[in-house]
């Protein structure tokens, strides 16, 4: 999957007039490696504990081009830090964010989508891409609220 995924990016590179520098390959190697969300700042330890030598500026000005590119896509995208996760290779799902503690729950409920075609014909736009986050508080957060009973 690696292997496609950088194929895949290399032609979109290709199409920018932009170069596939073995840095860049790096990048997608370990963003393909990851398992569910994460953010830059893990992705840039992921590289130094691999010995990759990219900055974190690099990072930042590369992941834009994965987005674009499908290999990722924004996941949560409320909040102070913007997570990521990997596209490429995976089915289109939305999310349930806890606002207190984080937690990030997958799902995929077909009558979101159909919704969203219509309204976006309803106005004349032809949907490319979406990021649909529900943020609420989690049953565990929930829990921790209510004051002990004695």
């Amino acid at each position: 999957m690696t292997t496609q995924s950088f194929e895949k990016f290399t032609a979109f590179l290709h199409g920018k007039s932009l170069r596939a520098t073995t840095v860049r390959e790096s990048i997608v190697k370990a963003v393909m490696a990851r398992k569910g969300h994460f953010n830059m700042d893990e992705l840039v330890r992921d590289l130094r504990a691999q010995g990759v030598e990219a900055s974190r500026a690099t990072v930042y000005r590369v992941m834009p081009l994965l987005v674009k590119a499908g290999i990722v896509q924004p996941t949560v995208v409320s909040g102070k830090i913007h997570h990521y996760e990997t596209a490429f290779g995976h089915k289109h799902h939305d999310h349930l964010i806890c606002g207190e503690c984080g937690k990030v729950v997958e799902f995929h409920f077909e009558a979101f989508e159909i919704l969203q075609r219509e309204v976006a014909a309803k106005h004349g736009f032809e949907l490319t891409s979406h990021y649909h986050e529900l943020i609420g508080v989690c049953p565990d957060c929930r829990a921790r609220r209510r004051p002990r009973e004695s």
